[in-house]
């Protein structure tokens, strides 16, 4: 990755590989620069400390912020691999937070100040997504490059629970917060749902016309609804837990998904490779928002808990807030205390020639 004129990045890969239309250059993909030395891929908001944020940057590892985000310090002692993909939070226990690398799963138990590897299994795997169990903290999956794992011992032995799921290249689970063992997974080859908390899977994608699948968000007030953003085919809706799938895309103008959010009041945000779009429950169409600020490749976009109208979002090395449920946007961070030796930095996406770029 390197930096071009207006604090762009550019980054060295495959842009046939990855399905990215519109703002890839040739093959490389340009992004926002930014002060955290790394492409931002994940946010955690504190359940109870509203202040407190971790966020992972692809190629610099780990930071904290303890003030909503205006100021940053770097939260990677101990991380050996900064090619951090994924973040998550015990929900009983939010001092203790997990990492999914490029080379495995990292624990942390005091709130990002030190890390340790855990799962000796995965340090060979890409870890994309992970998911804390509902109520049973100690329990964990983990999407990777080479299928789902399941893990009962906070992380430390992990053990294939895929069966049924036809890819072994998964990009993403969800739980469904009114079906605590109902799971959906996801990848380059569709979604797939399992009722027995993982046990046994079977495909969910009828009707889905893209089965390149990045992003899924399942609807928390409406049983049922979900939706899957895809590689090129842009959004897809089920209304019935998979069994049917719709396209979802009117007004959407870039069809290439990374990440979806569906909010409690029934609106949906997403993602795209270029911006964020908007669709409020029971609106006809998708309508870009923050078009000034937000222009390029969205890498995440969540929400705050405690702050219902409070909305983030990541594009290369740069947060961005919304204080009005994503119709205004603002860059976040005032100041990053960086790490003391910052690491190669490379576009998350590149790790994904050893599944889907040879």
């Amino acid at each position: 990755m390197r930096r071009l004129a207006g604090g762009l990045l550019l980054a060295a890969i495959s842009a046939a590989s990855l399905g990215l239309p519109g703002h890839a250059t040739s093959n490389h993909v340009v992004m926002h620069g930014g002060p955290f030395g790394g492409v931002v891929v994940s946010l955690l908001t504190h359940p109870d400390a509203p202040e407190v944020l971790h966020l992972a940057a692809f190629g610099s590892g780990v930071y904290r912020s303890v003030d909503g985000g205006r100021h940053w310090a770097a939260a990677s002692r101990g991380l050996d691999d900064p090619a951090v993909l994924t973040l998550a939070q015990d929900p009983v226990s939010p001092r203790v937070l997990y990492a999914g690398t490029d080379s495995g799963i990292f624990l942390s138990r005091d709130a990002g100040a030190t890390w340790r590897r855990i799962g000796a299994a995965l340090a060979d795997r890409n870890v994309r997504s992970l998911l804390v169990a509902p109520g049973r903290p100690t329990v964990l999956y983990a999407a990777t490059d080479q299928g789902i794992l399941w893990s009962w011992d906070q992380g430390a032995t992990w053990v294939p629970r895929g069966a049924g799921v036809e890819t072994r290249d998964i990009r993403v689970l969800r739980v469904d917060p009114t079906h605590p063992q109902r799971l959906y997974a996801a990848g380059f080859g569709g979604v797939f749902r399992s009722d027995d908390g993982g046990r046994a899977w079977r495909a969910a994608s009828r009707g889905l016309a893209e089965r390149r699948v990045r992003a899924l968000a399942v609807d928390p007030a409406r049983p049922g609804v979900l939706y899957a953003g895809t590689s090129g085919g842009g959004v897809f809706v089920t209304t019935d837990g998979g069994g049917l799938w719709q396209p979802w895309n009117e007004g959407l103008r870039n069809l290439t998904v990374l990440s979806l959010l569906a909010t409690a009041d029934g609106e949906a945000l997403a993602g795209t490779v270029g911006g964020v779009y908007r669709r409020p429950g029971g609106a006809p169409a998708w309508e870009l928002v923050g078009g000034d600020v937000l222009t390029l490749t969205v890498t995440f976009v969540t929400s705050h808990p405690r702050r219902p109208a409070t909305l983030y979002a990541g594009t290369g090395g740069l947060v961005f807030v919304s204080d009005d449920r994503g119709r205004h946007w603002r860059e976040l961070a005032l100041s990053v205390a960086a790490p003391s030796a910052t690491a190669a930095v490379a576009h998350p996406a590149a790790t994904e020639s050893r599944s889907e770029g040879r």
